[in-house]
């Protein structure tokens, strides 16, 4: 008797622990849900606020962010856990210049550098360096490099497997990669020598547990 008892009891604990699962999931979820809503309208405003400045000559505001990406896998003496390496990465961009750095795209390897006022603008002279660690890679824009209104001029790196084809796609031959580093930093520099705009990362690498029941335990961001 007491032992059916004591199961009946281990039964409701066991039915009170899914349901409180299911409502963190659900909760999780939701969560989730509100996240991308609001990384939408985010996004919407900050396009809205960079046109405006465009059209007033203001300043562009700094940008920074993080990107986040992990892969999950097994623990052999713990089946129910996952181990999950997570790598961050965080960003800043900033500019003082109405040409500048845009984009670091990591997955096509090219700096994207974008004219946001309403003339062409000569790239004569101009200049865009890799910094990290205690070296560093400059490229020279062509002498007949331009960028037209509005336009993004592309800097790929020279493994990025893209072609030369003047005046918005230029391979910077003597670069590997534009993100193999984990302390980065990529300067824009005038005709004249000055840094008119300036992207750094840092990349950060750890370690996390998770319980089987984690919906992160079975993806791969």
């Amino acid at each position: 008797m007491m032992v059916m008892m004591m199961d009946a009891e281990h039964q409701k604990d066991l039915d009170r622990l899914e349901k409180q699962i299911k409502n963190l999931l659900q909760d999780y979820s939701d969560l989730m849900d509100v996240k991308v809503t609001l990384d939408m309208e985010i996004s919407a405003y900050r396009k809205l606020v960079q046109a405006e400045e465009t059209r007033l000559h203001l300043t562009p505001s700094p940008k920074s962010g993080k990107v986040r990406s992990a892969l999950s896998f097994g623990e052999a003496d713990a089946p129910s856990r996952k181990r999950q390496r997570v790598m961050e990465e965080s960003f800043t961009t900033e500019t003082n210049s109405h040409v500048s750095i845009d984009e670091v795209n990591i997955e096509s390897d090219f700096v994207g550098v974008k004219n946001m006022t309403e003339k062409e603008q000569s790239m004569r002279g101009w200049t865009i360096t890799k910094i990290f660690g205690e070296e560093s890679l400059e490229y020279k824009f062509p002498a007949k490099a331009s960028i037209g209104p509005g336009q993004m001029m592309k800097v790929f790196s020279g493994n990025a497997g893209a072609t030369h084809n003047p005046p918005l796609n230029l391979v910077f031959k003597k670069l590997d990669s534009w993100a193999n580093s984990t302390d980065l930093e990529i300067q824009l520099k005038n005709g004249d020598g000055e840094v008119v705009s300036t992207y750094k990362a840092k990349a950060e690498s750890s370690t996390e547990y998770l319980e089987e029941s984690d919906p992160r335990a079975c993806s791969v961001m």
